[in-house]
């Protein structure tokens, strides 16, 4: 009898098929990172959206990738051999992310081209899938679309739109919205859609407050004391309700209110903004979407405070970034302009 070694386990294997429509950028975006894991290297270098100031990069340890790779894999039950689309850039910690965890789970990964409306193929059913808001707003908006065809979906990289909620959260599976950036390798806590805004750590994530910010600590992802620039109130060490981002914040006669507070409460598409006002020192505006009810919106702030809510009710159509976010610069200049002509 054989007294060798025994062998070894064997891993999950991965499939990744790339769609004739990808474009030779897309494929090589997939193929460095699939190299980079092939090569064993123990760090990979990442760049920051710059949505929290300017872009930097970042050097990431394969072993703190592997373990946010593992959470979200233990977390939605990812196994060998079932199906995901790749719809975000490997080049953004969402892609990235994506391409890895699909390596380690052994999934069968569709890379498809970056598209707003993601290319997908009705009676085709996926198990996970990663896109940002703005992309799912589209699949919502298609007749075409099946959202039977999708078992789970997780939007990350903006928040979402109360209208966009109200409908993704009738879909007939789950949809997730994870909280996290590139500096913790992807979400950290997550919340699923139609079911309160409390979000729920992953297993080893513990949050507390640092005054109004928002501070995270997961030591397998190299995260510890991470004070970010976002407001929340801390429930306990693993649950968080997202107020908004501290550095958006309208100071209106002494008092902070958080924009994104006021237009979750207000269930319709529409940007909450700050003008300057010599009474107040800077006034909350409310610009919705044409055609909202403004009737309807204005009862639906009476369980705000009455210094939370907007001094003007104003109409216009809503500019987005390319990033799918509201464009909160844009919209407040013109809210400006437009009172000031009154």
């Amino acid at each position: 009898m054989s007294r060798g070694r025994p062998p070894k386990p064997r891993l999950p294997q991965a499939d990744l098929e790339f769609s004739a429509a990808c474009s030779t950028a897309r494929r090589r975006e997939v193929e460095d990172v699939v190299a980079w894991w092939n090569s064993g290297s123990a760090t990979y270098t990442l760049h920051t959206s710059g949505s929290t100031g300017v872009p930097k990069e970042l050097l990431l340890h394969r072993s703190q990738i592997e373990a946010s790779a593992r959470a979200t894999i233990a977390f939605f039950g990812l196994s060998e051999g079932q199906r995901s689309p790749l719809l975000l850039s490997a080049r953004t910690v969402g892609g990235f992310m994506m391409v890895v965890r699909a390596l380690i789970a052994g999934l069968r990964l569709d890379i498809l081209p970056l598209e707003r409306r993601p290319a997908t193929r009705p009676g085709l059913r996926y198990d996970f899938v990663a896109l940002v808001p703005e992309q799912a707003a589209a699949l919502a908006a298609d007749p075409k679309f099946n959202p039977k065809d999708f078992r789970c979906t997780l939007l990350g990289g903006a928040d979402v739109r109360p209208e966009l909620e109200e409908a993704l959260s009738k879909w007939p599976r789950p949809v997730y919205h994870g909280y996290g950036m590139t500096e913790t390798l992807s979400h950290v806590a997550l919340r699923r859609l139609g079911h309160g805004r409390t979000y729920q750590g992953l297993p080893g994530v513990l949050f507390a407050q640092k005054g109004e910010a928002l501070v995270v600590d997961d030591p397998a992802r190299g995260v510890r004391g991470l004070v970010t620039t976002d407001a929340a109130n801390v429930h306990s060490h693993n649950e968080f309700d997202w107020l908004g981002r501290l550095d958006g914040a309208v100071v209106s006669a002494g008092k902070k209110i958080f924009p994104e507070v006021v237009e979750a409460a207000s269930g319709c598409e529409g940007v909450a903004v700050g003008v300057p006002s010599r009474e107040w020192g800077q006034m909350l505006v409310w610009v919705g979407a044409p055609g909202f009810d403004r009737t309807q919106i204005v009862q639906k702030w009476e369980a705000l405070p009455s210094w939370q809510r907007p001094k003007y009710v104003l109409e216009h159509v809503i500019p987005y970034l390319s990033s799918g976010k509201p464009d909160r610069q844009a919209v407040a200049r013109w809210a400006a302009q437009e009172l000031d002509l009154r």
